[in-house]
């Protein structure tokens, strides 16, 4: 097997040749399935247009130990490449030593905070899928168990739909041969003839709406395992979603423009239509759930059509799409990736997609001696743990065993670190204690032993100002602004806000009048606000409206029930920014908005 698309990547030519020189070692080092495997693999991350240092990553994870680390010296690999190996080899060794032990909700939770970026998510799914449909991995129950319980959810709710029905297939295939080929015979497609008609029907709904009404049209056939469970409530026949059909809009009232539109080129099925923007989700039973559906025939198929606004979908991609999904909760993951989700919904829709999004948590995970596991705040130490486990085991703590080496209590843990508390006979609790801790469970228990009281206070909402703007050490001027420059030794010109802090450390014959000639400039903003579904969409929607490019994000979900988001944005001028902080200041539950 040879690797496709490489050609398409846009990369140096030394890089190409890197993944070359790369391919050739593994095809030299390996027996012809692996091989295959990673061949396989491979192409599939170069058909999703994944960055250099994925395609590098995986291609490292396929050789032996010893050659990877003489790669790794002879072609000076990059950190980001050598982080998403070490997360890659991490998962494995959790999932193998732990899926037949820890639920499910845990191992995600352990597998989320040890990607930092989605890049190893990406790489792990693909790479067990491909398992999965080869049939290479012996033990078939634990990668069906894993694929199904695991990785099929994050596939979800990450927005990944394309490998999720394959995965959903490939396991029913596996546990369920008869069942699979009686779906296979009532559809009579291939999957490739399905996505062609999908193909073929968004060409024939772009033309017929036009330019007029600006729309994005995805499609998906239903994948055989969906058919299945539904026919065990709808008959095959009765069954109008076996194509599907979404359209997104940026206005209500175009909704129910494109719907006629539809019904006046298609023959349409009456029983199937569900206005659910009137209904506002009566019939579907989840709260806020607005979209049109629809189901027309063509030729001898029948198609469901949903319509829907861009904000409405918004709030489908987010926590009530996951319930309809039945996915089961993770408490400390599902608020931030909903965000995540919308993230990369949202950037769909303006045709960009982040594959490269960090998606770690706030939390670490410490396993106890008896392979039982403890969650913390970043930054916690052996105390946080011992009073965690128990008030008694915090009270009486002496020293701590990480890894099996003595260490002091107020070491710092890192995530997935192993922790044994060795006690006294005697309470040594400290109040000084109280310094060391990060957890608001250790400090209680220190609080209540030495009997301090805690002052109740109330969480008052942030008052909103018309312009609330704090400068960053880096100011970012933008055009429009005044600036100033200021000469450097190296004969450079660093152009600052006249307001700018910073500027009155400098010294005055330094600085030199300027004028300001850009056509963009890059800010922060830092946006507080009371979480609720649908927040995300509204903020995107208007960094929409006001043309503005996001670079990057991101989000602390905290337990208060507010978020702190920080968007990093390229803007056209002060006047554009001015304007989007006011109209983000008029969106409900947003408390402060502060550029950084």
């Amino acid at each position: 097997m040879e690797m496709s698309n490489i050609d398409n990547l846009i990369l140096e030519e030394t890089s190409k040749n890197t993944i070359q020189k790369l391919f050739e070692k593994i095809k030299a080092n390996n027996e012809k399935e692996k091989i295959e495997h990673a061949t396989r693999v491979l192409n599939e991350l170069l058909k999703k247009n994944m960055d250099f240092e994925t395609i590098i990553a995986w291609l490292m994870l396929n050789l032996k130990n010893e050659d990877q680390k003489l790669f790794e010296k002879e072609e000076n690999i990059n950190e980001t490449t050598l982080k998403i190996i070490s997360e890659c080899i991490q998962i494995q060794e959790i999932l193998d030593k732990n899926y037949s032990i820890l639920p499910p909700e845990t191992l995600t939770s352990l597998i989320l905070s040890l990607s930092t970026n989605l890049q190893t998510i990406i790489i792990k799914i693909i790479e067990t899928n491909d398992l999965l449909q080869t049939k290479i991995e012996k033990n078939t129950k634990k990668l069906i168990f894993i694929s199904k319980n695991i990785y099929s959810p994050l596939t979800t709710k990450l927005g990944i739909s394309d490998i999720n029905w394959r995965i959903n297939d490939n396991c029913f295939k596996l546990e369920n041969p008869l069942g699979y080929e009686k779906i296979k015979k009532l559809v009579n497609k291939s999957r490739e003839e399905r996505e062609e008609i999908i193909k073929e029907m968004i060409k024939e709904i772009e033309i017929i709406l036009g330019t007029k009404i600006k729309t994005q049209v995805f499609g998906r056939p239903k994948n055989f395992f969906s058919i299945h469970e539904k026919m065990k409530k709808t008959p095959f026949k009765q069954m109008y979603d076996i194509y599907g059909i979404r359209i997104i809009c940026n206005k209500e009232q175009e909704c129910y423009e494109i719907l006629g539109k539809i019904h006046s080129k298609y023959n349409f099925i009456k029983e199937a239509f569900d206005d659910y923007i009137a209904k506002e989700g009566k019939g579907i039973g989840k709260k806020d759930y607005q979209s049109i559906h629809t189901a027309v025939t063509r030729n001898n198929d029948i198609i469901e059509i949903q319509i829907r606004t861009w904000q409405q979908h918004l709030k489908t991609e987010s926590s009530i799409y996951w319930e309809y999904k039945r996915l089961r909760k993770n408490k400390y993951f599902d608020n931030k990736l909903s965000w995540e989700r919308q993230l990369i919904e949202w950037q769909k829709s303006i045709g960009e997609e982040n594959k490269t999004k960090k998606i770690a948590g706030e939390k670490i995970f410490i396993f106890t001696p008896k392979n039982e596991i403890i969650s913390l705040p970043e930054n916690a130490t052996a105390l946080d743990f011992a009073f965690a486990v128990h008030t008694d085991i915090g009270n009486k703590a002496k020293q701590a065993k990480i890894n099996g080496e003595l260490c002091a209590l107020e070491t710092k843990l890192k995530n997935l670190d192993r922790l044994e508390i060795i006690i006294d006979k005697k309470n040594t609790i400290k109040q000084n204690w109280l310094m060391i801790v990060k957890s608001e469970k250790a400090k209680s228990r220190i609080k209540n032993y030495f009997g301090i009281k805690t002052t109740q206070t109330t969480k008052k909402p942030l008052i909103q100002q018309e312009k609330k703007i704090k400068m960053a050490e880096c100011c970012n001027p933008l055009p429009g602004e005044d600036v100033i420059g200021v000469k450097t030794t190296k004969r450079k010109i660093i152009i600052h806000k006249k307001d700018c802090p910073n500027i009155k450390k400098i010294n005055k014959n330094k600085l030199i009048e300027i004028s300001f000639e850009k056509t963009k400039g890059t800010t922060k903003l830092k946006i507080n606000a009371i979480d609720r579904i649908g927040l995300l969409g509204e903020i995107l929607e208007e960094f929409k409206k006001n043309k503005i490019k996001l670079r990057s994000s991101n989000f602390k979900i905290k337990t208060s029930g507010y978020v702190e988001a920080v968007f990093e944005i390229d803007v056209k001028n002060i006047q554009t920014l001015e304007k989007l902080i006011k109209k983000l200041q008029e969106i409900n539950s947003i408390q402060s908005i502060e550029r950084q």
